[in-house]
């Protein structure tokens, strides 16, 4: 008896599209008919001659060439409809996946200032992408030897280990993260180990260079480090500080720090000595309002200018006559250098003062 191989095509309730059901050798097929898009076949005569194209090959007489022919059929109708849907849903290009980060519900909930440095960590790789040969559109034309590549580059540029790092965990993250949308099978930073490195702290500064510093300052940059010299705070903290975290009649200052605002918004209160209380009084009231220094900290909060106002606090420090570079690294050494005075160095200077000074230790 020749076996029924024809099949048939029915719906399911109220809906409009078709299923296909048959059975071969006591095994049954069932299932939704989708065209080469990926849509449900709403069409009978779509419908029919899909279903003819799945059957057809069991009309045969040889039973190998029937299963091979319905092999290559399966197969053909797949590819057609991921071509279809690359077509229609492409994967996540590269210039749009910082987009794509910002909006994913699965991102880690980094703060402002954290997305700013991943922001530029992602620009730089963008245009370093740029630069290389071949067709470097989409995030899974990334392959693992062009991560590595990448590795490399940043190394060859003078990138210190502790940034280095950051730059490669970055992108590990920002590809696990978009895996989906990318439609990456293996994400090509995974493989790359970070380096070793030791912090190097800033080194104190002495009383007379801390007067040497003020002393050759002027405008924003004097009042930038005489709040640094004075209270404490980290640069970022000294450059958005704002005048309603001031209290001039108390004398005190009340700022929650960048660094623990999110896991510990807490202020922490500093009091304002004679020396910085002195220039403070000076700025007109009508101009307490805002940022203390409106103009560094725009720079501050650009990561694109914020490397350049760093450069000329270190500046100013060197023509002070106070040496901002390990001796042995930098220019001219061909290592990197090392950096062992910057604005941070006021911060510890502040510490040490007061603990001479017996000052309670919290």
């Amino acid at each position: 008896m020749a076996r029924r191989t024809e099949g048939r095509l029915f719906r399911r309730g109220q809906r409009k599209f078709f299923w296909v059901d048959f059975t071969v050798d006591g095994k049954r097929f069932r299932h939704v008919l989708k065209d080469i898009d990926g849509s449900k076949v709403t069409d009978r005569q779509t419908a029919q001659k899909l279903l003819n194209d799945l059957v057809n090959p069991f009309k045969l007489h040889n039973k190998a060439e029937q299963f091979r022919q319905l092999a290559d059929t399966v197969k053909s109708l797949e590819k057609k409809t991921a071509e279809a849907f690359e077509i229609s849903n492409p994967p996540l290009k590269i210039i749009n996946a910082w987009d794509a980060y910002i909006n994913a519900a699965n991102r880690p909930d980094s703060g402002e200032r954290t997305l700013l440095n991943y922001k530029g960590h992602f620009k730089a790789f963008a245009k370093w992408v740029n630069t290389q040969p071949g067709q470097l559109v989409y995030m899974r034309d990334i392959s693992c030897d062009i991560a590595g590549k990448y590795a490399a580059y940043l190394t060859s540029s003078g990138k210190g280990a502790n940034t280095y790092n950051k730059h490669i965990g970055f992108l590990k993250m920002f590809y696990r993260v978009l895996e989906d949308q990318a439609r990456i099978k293996e994400n090509p930073f995974n493989k790359i180990t970070l380096k070793k490195f030791t912090i190097e702290s800033r080194r104190e500064l002495t009383i007379e260079e801390l007067y040497r510093i003020l002393d050759e300052s002027e405008g924003n940059l004097n009042l930038l480090l005489s709040l640094g010299i004075f209270t404490g705070l980290r640069l970022g903290d000294c450059c958005t500080l704002q005048w309603g975290e001031v209290d001039l009649i108390k004398r005190v200052i009340r700022r929650i720090p960048n660094k623990t605002a999110r896991k510990n918004p807490k202020p922490v209160l500093i009091g304002i000595p004679g020396p910085l209380y002195d220039l403070l009084v000076e700025i007109p009231s009508k101009q307490r309002r805002g940022f203390l220094l409106p103009k560094l900290a725009s720079a501050y909060n650009n990561v694109n200018k914020r490397p350049t106002m760093i450069r000329k606090i270190q500046a100013h420090f060197e023509a002070c006559g106070i040496q901002t570079q390990k001796p042995g690294t930098g220019k001219g050494t061909k290592k990197r250098a090392v950096i062992q005075v910057g604005f941070h160095s006021l911060r510890h200077t502040y510490v040490s003062l007061h603990a001479e000074g017996g000052t309670p230790q919290v």
